[in-house]
């Protein structure tokens, strides 16, 4: 009985708090997090839409000159295309 209140009482912890998400970052966070990724300088960046979902995209010049566009998703601060930040 006493195992049965344990369970009830974490399903209900978990119903109340509900799933973990990570935490939305805004574009200047989005920037920080490419320039410690990425050897280069952040030349500047915007906030798009793509597919109901709002990115940063970053751009940076690269030490050997080129300019990437780094995309991050805003929800979750994950690089949507980490091949962009290679060296």
């Amino acid at each position: 009985m006493r195992g049965k209140r344990i369970w009830k009482g974490l399903l209900l912890c978990l119903l109340v708090v509900g799933p973990m998400r990570a935490e939305a970052i805004d574009l200047d966070k989005a920037a920080e997090r490419v320039q410690k990724k990425i050897d280069g300088r952040v030349l500047g960046g915007k906030s798009v839409t793509e597919d109901g979902r709002t990115v940063h995209v970053i751009r940076v010049l690269t030490p050997d000159g080129r300019v990437v566009h780094i995309r991050v998703d805003q929800e979750t601060g994950r690089i949507l295309n980490p091949s962009a930040t290679e060296r």
